[in-house]
């Protein structure tokens, strides 16, 4: 087994058993609940099949969807993240994505920040959408993808910055 399809295993089941079991039981101010999971459809290598990513993302957001009785909105919201990933990788990288020759992990902070804003962003609004799904409440979706968007950010950011590889000199 390869170490690229290992490392994406253990990210899998490591950011899955994350947002089950800690991130899902926070409830800071009584509704920002961090999604940690997002980091594995952005951190998903470029250069692996296309349908491979589609399918973890799709796994992941149902298996999310059994565990939180959130009738689909995880999946939904991961397929169209991960469905758009590749514009806001083109977006972000500009010719190093269409030349295939990125390494997310190994590239600048500043565009692993603007790309994990941009999937977070899309993801959050897809899925509070979703949840909610009342148009007069429009403001309190815009609330709770601002609110849970920057604690996501923020947790994210930090196990980025602990788990990121040390670049050698």
């Amino acid at each position: 087994m390869n170490s690229t399809l290992l490392n994406n295993i253990l990210r899998f089941l490591g950011l899955l058993i994350l947002q089950v079991f800690l991130f899902d039981e926070i409830d800071f101010l009584g509704f920002i609940d961090p999604m940690v999971y997002v980091l594995f459809i952005i951190l998903f290598p470029v250069e692996n099949k296309r349908w491979n990513f589609i399918f973890f993302a799709f796994g992941l957001g149902i298996i999310l969807d059994t565990f939180q009785n959130t009738g689909g909105a995880h999946a939904a919201a991961s397929l169209t993240l991960a469905f758009t990933r590749p514009l806001w990788l083109r977006l972000v990288y500009g010719e190093s994505y269409k030349m295939k020759n990125i390494k997310i992990l190994q590239s600048s902070v500043d565009r692993v920040m603007l790309l994990l804003t941009l999937s977070i962003i899309l993801h959050h609004l897809i899925f509070f959408s979703l949840v909610i799904f009342n148009s007069s409440q429009i403001l309190y979706i815009l609330k709770l993808t601002l609110m849970v968007g920057l604690a996501s950010l923020v947790v994210n950011s930090i196990l980025l910055a602990l788990f990121k590889p040390k670049v050698k000199v």
